[in-house]
């Protein structure tokens, strides 16, 4: 019986043995590398070794694009990113652009007009601007699904074939005119008195306005000229700039005529002496005005976006207010609140290029700026009268004189407030 047992435990001894000196031999042995174009019996014949470093060819017929490569370890795409202690949630997006509305995708060549301007560093940006006052903003935020994108060569735009179509409009007349300049003649008057519509009405054809307490009319070039010229005759009549605009083809031009005016806005508490700061203020009392006007290619219409502004400050009102002082006395301090009267003006218009567009304001604050009327002024009776803010209804004639002689992608000079002769008034 012992030796039966001791007969079993070397055959397990020698069982034992074998086995490992087995599993050190199948780990000692290296393994085959899978050759490229090699195939394995019961595996996916496209799974196959590469270089991690070549390139990967791609599939004909499929639509999905094969992943970079890299020598290091692949890392699981994130289709789902969110921060801790936040709701928001981030995923990878869709594959394609979704076109269930017949979206399409256009290139447009827009250097021969961006080329041309120089006077700005993005000229494309106008084109940008003038899509978008066309279509309107929201149909490329809302539904269906828009782009619109621009640099200085291609304006790349996805939307759909009616949409394309209003853009290729806007886009045609920007590049048949390789920015051309053009001569646009702006002026702006005032008349104290809006009584000058008595005569002028039979002369002028009404234009619609959005914006309430504007007026527009249309006039051929003759009656402008006669309505100009009988309203210098009158002793309320303002002239504040007339100038001719060297402007490209639907890019913008502006003229300004500002002036600072400085005040005490507030009070500070310091802690040095006197204890206190004063602080100022400033604001731009006058008038701005920026003109963008775009011309058919046959130069037959002309569609212009006028925005004009005119601050005015009738008065300051004086408050005092008590501050502390070093030696822990109390002092006055008087500090000014401006009492402003503003209008702004933001208009498209659209006309024929050979009749003048004559705007009114209103009756509104007048700049504090002009060549003046040709009756002599009274005196000023300050300190006898109130002081009165000067108010007039504001008119603007615009007016298109054809291509200026500069030749297209020459420097264009803006106008200047110098240019207007102020005769020394400010």
């Amino acid at each position: 019986m012992e030796d039966w047992i001791m007969a079993r435990g070397c055959l397990f001894s020698i069982l034992l043995v074998a086995c490992i000196a087995q599993v050190a031999s199948a780990q000692s042995e290296p393994r085959p590398m899978p050759i490229s174009g090699g195939t394995t019996s019961g595996s996916n014949s496209s799974l196959q070794w590469r270089n991690p470093g070549a390139s990967v060819p791609s599939r004909v017929g499929s639509n999905v694009q094969p992943a970079a490569y890299s020598s290091g370890p692949a890392a699981a795409p994130k289709e789902n990113v969110s921060s801790a202690g936040t709701l928001l949630k981030v995923t990878s997006g869709l594959q394609e652009l979704p076109n269930d509305a017949g979206q399409v995708w256009r290139d447009y060549d827009i250097t021969p007009y961006t080329s041309r301007v120089t006077t700005t560093a993005k000229p494309e940006q106008a084109i940008i601007d003038w899509i978008l006052r066309e279509t309107g903003t929201d149909v490329w935020f809302g539904e269906p699904l828009g782009m619109l994108h621009a640099n200085k060569n291609t304006l790349r735009v996805y939307h759909t074939p009616e949409m394309q179509e209003v853009v290729t409009e806007v886009v045609t007349k920007f590049v048949d005119s390789q920015a051309e300049v053009k001569k646009l003649g702006v002026r702006m008057v005032t008349v104290t008195s809006p009584n000058w519509r008595r005569l002028a009405y039979r002369m002028m054809q009404p234009v619609s306005v959005k914006t309430p307490g504007i007026e527009a009319w249309l006039m051929s070039k003759e009656n402008a000229a006669v309505l100009l010229n009988e309203l210098r005759q009158r002793s309320d009549f303002r002239e504040h700039h007339a100038a001719d605009l060297l402007v490209h083809n639907g890019q913008s031009s502006t003229i300004s005529m500002l002036q600072p005016r400085t005040f005490v806005r507030g009070v500070r508490a310091t802690q040095t002496f006197p204890g206190y700061e004063l602080q100022s203020d400033q604001i731009e009392e006058g008038f701005a005005m920026e003109v963008s006007p775009l011309l058919t290619p046959d130069g037959k219409m002309i569609d212009a976006v006028l925005k004009c502004s005119v601050d005015q400050i009738e008065k300051f009102v004086t408050v005092d207010v008590d501050v502390p002082t070093a030696g822990s006395q109390r002092q006055a301090v008087d500090i000014q609140i401006p009492q402003m009267v503003s209008w702004r003006l933001h208009e498209r218009f659209r006309w024929p290029s050979d009749q003048v567009l004559l705007i009114s304001c209103g009756v509104v604050a007048r700049p504090q700026s002009g060549v003046g009327g040709t009756a002599p002024q009274l005196p000023s009776l300050a300190g006898l009268l109130p002081e009165r803010p000067p108010r007039a209804d504001g008119l603007m004639f615009v007016e298109f004189k054809g291509d200026a002689k500069t030749g297209a992608g020459q420097p264009v000079t803006s106008a200047q407030p110098a240019a207007v002769d102020s005769r020394g008034r400010y």
